[in-house]
């Protein structure tokens, strides 16, 4: 199964979470995005959140992604 995840969405999304905290309903309808989206992209965030850290260097002509060790 194939998912597109859109860069605006998730910025979108993060723009709108706050320290003090918001329901799924209230970031529902403050971006407009479906409840089950939401879900599935504040669950993708948590995901990345937990893995070690993924940078990108220049190596000679080459960008090499590397993550932490």
């Amino acid at each position: 199964m194939v998912c597109m995840v859109s860069n605006a969405l998730i910025m979108k999304l993060l723009d709108f979470i706050s320290e003090d905290g918001v329901s799924v309903h209230q970031l529902t309808c403050r971006t407009g995005l479906d409840h089950r989206t939401i879900k599935k992209y504040v669950d993708l965030i948590i995901a990345i959140q937990k893995w070690k850290r993924v940078y990108t260097e220049q190596v000679g002509l080459r960008i090499v992604v590397r993550r932490e060790k």
